[in-house]
């Protein structure tokens, strides 16, 4: 069994069905979490809420995960509540439209800007997008392993893609837990 008891891992988009899965992957792993679901919806929040009690996750709310605000202040207020952060997952659900998509690329474009900073402050190591099924065909994806440089002085942190494809939820969390607990390169 990996052991992820050291890890500090924020969860976006913890509503779907492959974040719950990723979620229970990592918490079976011992990992610290914040589940977040990426709309502040009703039913998203009290979705996300019935699977932070399940799961003991320190934190669990909702916001609008496209504000730049809102993303601002919730990665901020989980790096504090969870004492930093090591990784940050955004989910996705299986498929997208492409509205949904272009949504979910804002979502992770002010991950990028506001939780890069907050794993250079941690040393946090990992921002893991999951890409839904289907994003390739919208001409649109992101490569795998790619180190992105962030201001100041030399934090860097990787960003990786890992592909729904037409893998269940279940396989999709595995890999996250594996990407999470392989060495830093």
């Amino acid at each position: 069994m990996t052991d992820l008891s050291s890890k500090r891992v924020l969860l976006l988009g913890a509503e779907t069905e492959i974040s719950r899965a990723i979620a229970s992957a990592l918490a079976e792993a011992g990992a610290h979490l914040a589940l977040v679901g990426a709309s502040n919806d009703s039913e998203t929040a009290f979705a996300v809420q019935r699977l932070a009690r399940k799961l003991n996750a320190e934190v669990s709310q909702a916001i609008d995960a496209t504000n730049e605000m809102a993303v601002r202040v919730m990665v901020r207020q989980v790096s504090k509540a969870l004492g930093g952060l090591d990784a940050i997952v955004r989910g996705a659900p299986s498929t997208v439209e492409f509205d949904q998509f272009q949504q979910l690329l804002r979502s992770v474009s002010l991950l990028i800007r506001f939780g890069g900073r907050e794993l250079a402050r941690s040393g946090g190591r990992h921002l893991i997008v999951i890409q839904p099924d289907g994003s390739q065909g919208l001409g649109i994806s992101w490569g795998p392993g790619t180190l992105v440089q962030i201001e100041g002085p030399a934090p860097q942190w990787q960003m990786t893609a890992v592909s729904v494809g037409k893998r269940r939820a279940e396989e999709v969390a595995t890999e996250v837990v594996a990407t999470l607990a392989a060495p830093a390169r």
